[in-house]
């Protein structure tokens, strides 16, 4: 039996709608792309559903491992200690067990994005497109 993996994709959370919308466009390209993985949002603050709401959003759908992945940049106060806080990870150990449903799951607290050659690729596809 294949592992049925969770992503819970993080955002910061904003007032305006474009942060949300952006989570969860990533969320549904996860999703599509992979489709033995079950992918939901939750925000630090100021949109729902919060990083709370959005581990609960995974009961009842078999995955076995959850893995919160923040989709941010790189590294700041909120990635190394708000969030890591409010999923009851340290920076030592970047991962739990939690109770989902009758089972106990095992969330991983992941990197944000960093410096990779994706992130590279698409920031020259924006360059040009500017110029366009």
């Amino acid at each position: 039996m294949t592992e049925k993996i969770g992503i819970l994709a993080l955002g910061h959370g904003s007032r305006l709608p474009y942060n949300k919308d952006v989570i969860s466009g990533v969320a549904d390209l996860i999703a599509e792309k992979y489709e033995n993985t079950v992918v939901r949002i939750g925000f630090m603050n100021m949109d729902d559903p919060t990083m709370d709401e959005g581990i609960k959003a995974f009961e009842g759908t078999g995955v076995t491992t959850i893995v919160a992945v923040p989709i941010f940049l790189a590294h700041g106060v909120h990635t190394t200690e708000d969030i890591p806080q409010i999923l009851g990870v340290s920076r030592e150990n970047r991962s739990t067990i939690i109770h989902l449903n009758d089972s106990d799951v095992t969330l991983f607290y992941s990197e944000p994005l960093g410096a990779d050659q994706l992130i590279a690729d698409l920031a020259y596809k924006r360059a040009l497109e500017a110029m366009e």
